[in-house]
């Protein structure tokens, strides 16, 4: 990987700390995304505005001990069908902790989820 070249024309290699802080940030972007997109699946399915979603998911964050990026990320993937066993089971600490009608499994459970 060549990094941006040096007046003399020679490319600068960034260093470890350098690659460490990118993929930090794109981890954040990532997680910012999902974080953005759950709080919209999470105020549309409750019928909430999204400072109660935020909140909502503040609280499955803390009452279930996971972080709150990974709330998101589990909420999202299941919602879109690419929850895997790992996300599945996540899921299933998190459902007592959202409001009474719960989070849908989604499509793949042959489940009619329809009104």
């Amino acid at each position: 990987m060549s990094g941006t070249p040096l007046p003399s024309g020679e490319p600068v290699e960034p260093t470890d700390a350098l690659r460490d802080e990118i993929a930090h940030l794109h981890e954040a972007v990532r997680s910012q995304r999902d974080i953005g997109m759950a709080i919209g699946l999470v105020s549309a399915r409750f019928a909430c505005s999204t400072e109660q979603a935020w909140r909502t998911m503040l609280r499955v964050s803390q009452d279930s001990n996971t972080k709150v990026r990974t709330v998101a990320r589990v909420l999202v993937a299941t919602h879109d069908g690419s929850a895997g066993p790992d996300d599945l089971a996540l899921l299933a600490r998190f459902v007592d902790q959202l409001p009474p009608s719960g989070w849908p499994t989604g499509p793949w459970t042959e489940e009619d989820l329809a009104p």
